[in-house]
């Protein structure tokens, strides 16, 4: 009879989104250790699948040529995403240990300019999936140690932003249901590339003290303050002439150089295939 890692591992391998909101919920030195024990397919697998916050908790906790064996294999956008959470003097040593063109790829999405929301975003904002119930929401949250509980954003497994789920609405409610239930549209968020200028006089300030930052892609990144923002607008090196137009030539190359690069594997995945499978 297999033993239960054995049994862990076959169940990760199998239901990976599954495996994921179980490590999320543990103790994350617990998590990495797993994580690092099962097969290299299975980790990617989990780490894809967990939400950037709390995978970026796992590989901080790896050594360096761990980290970068993972994150190296991932999608770079996936990648970036659990990056943009993992301290920054651990991130660079990460970085270096990639091979040059993952890294490249990860920076690409990552360097967004100084006058860009993406450079002044706080990433380590506690997310929660859609598919978790009020109960499980409930358990995360005494586990975590974010202070700022009474919005929580919540993601569907694309880590793209579905809305927020305020802290008073779970008071009382039964643990079974699902937090979907609960959810509340949000009125409005920031892309990564706009500038700071622009969204400085975004309206939404109005009502609201801090704003969530997603990629073009609607992706969550993290949210942006307003007292950050007015901040970081106010310093001069922040505005140069030439990057007027960098959020489009940032889009641009993060599209044109990670669609090459995928239509270049699956070119020499072809080119290196047998002749009798090429013809089917």
């Amino acid at each position: 009879m297999p033993g239960k890692f054995e049994l862990a591992a076959q169940f990760a391998e199998v239901y990976p989104q599954e495996a994921a909101r179980i490590l999320e919920e543990l103790v994350p030195a617990y998590s990495s250790v797993f994580i690092d024990a099962v097969p290299d397919g299975q980790s990617l697998g989990i780490l894809s699948s967990m939400l950037p916050y709390h995978a970026a908790k796992c590989v901080a906790l790896l050594t360096t040529g761990a980290a970068a064996k993972y994150l190296g294999n991932l999608d770079p956008k996936v990648a970036a995403n659990i990056f943009r959470h993992i301290p920054k003097e651990s991130a660079d040593a990460i970085l270096e240990a990639l091979p040059r063109r993952s890294a490249v790829r990860i920076s690409l999405i990552l360097d967004y300019s100084p006058s860009m929301v993406g450079a002044w975003l706080e990433p380590n904002v506690l997310t929660l999936p859609s598919d978790c119930s009020v109960g499980e929401a409930k358990k995360r949250l005494a586990n975590e140690q974010y202070a700022d509980f009474h919005r929580i954003y919540v993601v569907d497994d694309s880590h793209n932003l579905k809305g927020l789920v305020r802290l008073a609405s779970l008071f009382g409610a039964d643990d079974a249901n699902s937090l979907e239930k609960y959810l509340q549209p949000f009125p409005s968020t920031l892309r990564a590339s706009t500038s700071l200028d622009s969204a400085l006089s975004h309206p939404a300030w109005s009502n609201s003290d801090y704003l969530p930052v997603v990629d073009r892609r609607r992706r969550f990144l993290g949210v942006l303050r307003f007292a950050v923002l007015r901040t970081a607008n106010s310093k001069p090196q922040t505005a140069k002439p030439e990057e007027n137009v960098a959020a489009t030539i940032l889009d641009l190359a993060e599209t044109c150089y990670i669609g090459l690069a995928e239509a270049m594997s699956a070119s020499l995945a072809l080119d290196s295939a047998p002749d009798a499978a090429r013809r089917k």
